[in-house]
Order: C-alpha cells, then structure tokens, then sequence
C-alpha cells in the first residue's frame, strides 16, 4: 500500500494529528468516485471509524476547506491559511462570510492570530453596523418581536372569544406557545377551547412577509398550513396589517382549506379579514389528541370530548 493512499492518512489520524489538509484531501479521494464503499457503507461513516472524529467534524471540515479554497483563488489570496487549526479556520470562514475584506485582510497578514483573536474580530463584526451579520441579527430580533407582539395581542382571552366564534365558544383558555416536538405541526400558539360540548383547539401562526407577499413565499405558507391545520378545528395564519393576502386567499380556497382563517395586525383591535368556515379535511385532530405526551403538554384532559 502506498504511503499516500487515502485509508493510510485516514487511519488513526486523529491520535497521529495528521493535519486536516491531508485528512480532507484524503477523504475527497476516497468519496470523489462515489459516496459508498464496496460494502454499500458511506465512506464518510468509515472515514470516522478510521481517524476517530465524527462524521460532522468531518463534514465541517470539508464545508469549511471547500468555502475558503474557493474565496482564496476568486482573490488571489495566498493559501498558507489553509494549514491552520481547523478551529481558526471555521471562524475566518464565518468572518468572509460577513465581511470579505476583513477575512483577506487576516489571511495576507503576517501576524500569527489565534481563535480568540479570531473570535473577537467575528464578535465586532456582529455588532458593526453594515456587517451582513448585523442585517441578520436585526431581523432575526424583529422577528422575535413581530411574534412576540402577536402574542401579547391574542392573550386577550375576551378578544380570542369574539375571534374564534363569539357566542358559540365557552370556557376559553390561556393563550399558549406551541408546547413542544410533534412530528407534523407546529405552529407558534395554539389556545383551547369549547363549542358546545366538544374540546377543540385553534393554532396561530405568525406569517412575517418582507416586502411584497410573491407568489413562492405564499405557496411556502399554504402547503404548512394544508398539513398541519388538519390537526386543529381553527387554524389562523396572522399577519401584519400592510400585507397583500390576495395570494393566500385564493390558494386557500382552491385547495379547500375551510379550518383556515387570516387575521390582520397592526391597528387599534386585530382584524379578521376571513374567518375558517368548515371542519379541518381530512381531519385529523383525534390523531393529534391519541399522543398522551402532546395531550399533557396542551393540558388536554383525558375525558375530553372531541366529537
């Protein structure tokens, strides 16, 4: 075997320290012609078992490796960096994200910076106000505070009456967030309540559009809302008062999703601009309640009547 064949730089390669260099060199050898051995095993889960990293250390290195190659030759930049610790190189690869002449500047130096060095240039970057990270962050925390703002909205337990039936509707509960993991919804609140003599829940969901509501975004919001409004007997997407819903309107009639209604935000009291007018189809709201964990969380109780 030769000394450089990929299996040989793999094998032990972490308590050898072999470089990550030749490590992902050597795995693009190995995965290059196909992603699985001749034993149908994924090279990258064997690539593990032999250098003792995980398959996402792996990975990352290979993403990371794969993002700075290419941002070094577009600039003509020298590639000396790439023999950094793998650590190092994760935030550089964060810092050319945000701000590519920053991460040049730190690759053509001549200075040896270590990932604390690294780290807090990444931080300042956060926090600079033209930073790419900066413009995600802001609306990152605007969409926190939209949703945020819903909720403090729909916890009026007098108002969510009127806004799931008026008169029908008895023994309304505390607004929610959306307790937990399930499978095949989760909206971001949800509230309990009766019609008559059956137990039915309504979820909200927060839709924060930027700009004009395309036609993707749309689609985007009805097929969420045409699996997991099955779940529930209302189903509410919430939206900002300025937003155009002519898209969401029409795609929710064709696909008859009649659970579903749309609420606007943004005046004195929220508006409904269409309110659900049948029963979720197929529905699946038993299916919902069968689940003892999301029945505890949801505070369901076990005599509950559904229909």
């Amino acid at each position: 075997m030769a000394s450089n064949h990929p299996v040989q730089v793999l094998t032990d390669a972490r308590s050898r320290e072999v470089p990550w260099p030749q490590i992902v060199k050597a795995l693009g050898d190995l995965t290059g012609p196909s992603s699985l051995d001749v034993h149908g095993r994924p090279w990258i889960e064997v690539a593990a078992q032999l250098t003792g990293y995980t398959t996402n250390q792996l990975r990352t290195a290979q993403r990371t490796y794969a993002k700075l190659e290419s941002f070094i030759a577009a600039n003509k930049a020298p590639d000396h960096a790439l023999n950094w610790p793998m650590s190092n190189l994760e935030v550089v690869a964060r810092i050319a994200k945000a701000n590519p002449n920053k991460a040049l500047e730190i690759i053509r130096g001549t200075e040896s910076m270590t990932w604390r060095d690294l780290q807090q240039v990444y931080e300042q970057l956060r926090h600079d106000e033209g930073s790419k990270i900066s413009s995600m962050s802001a609306g990152h925390h605007s969409s926190r505070m939209f949703i945020q703002g819903l909720f403090d909205a729909l916890s009026d337990q007098e108002m969510l009456k009127d806004l799931l039936g008026g008169k029908r509707i008895t023994g309304v509960q505390p607004l929610k967030t959306w307790p937990g993991r399930y499978p095949y919804a989760h909206p971001n609140f949800v509230v309990g309540f009766h019609e008559g003599s059956r137990f039915r829940l309504a979820a909200f969901e927060g839709l924060r559009f930027y700009g004009d509501v395309n036609l993707h975004l749309a689609t985007k919001a009805v097929l969420k809302a045409a699996v997991e409004a099955s779940f529930f007997a209302r189903y509410y997407w919430c939206l900002s008062g300025w937003t155009p819903t002519e898209h969401l309107k029409n795609m929710r009639d064709e696909l008859g999703l009649d659970n579903v209604g749309l609420i606007l935000f943004g005046g004195d009291a929220p508006k409904v601009l269409f309110a659900p007018t049948g029963e979720p189809q197929p529905n699946r709201q038993a299916m919902l309640f069968e689940d003892g964990q999301m029945r505890k969380r949801l505070g369901v109780r076990a005599n509950a009547k559904l229909e």
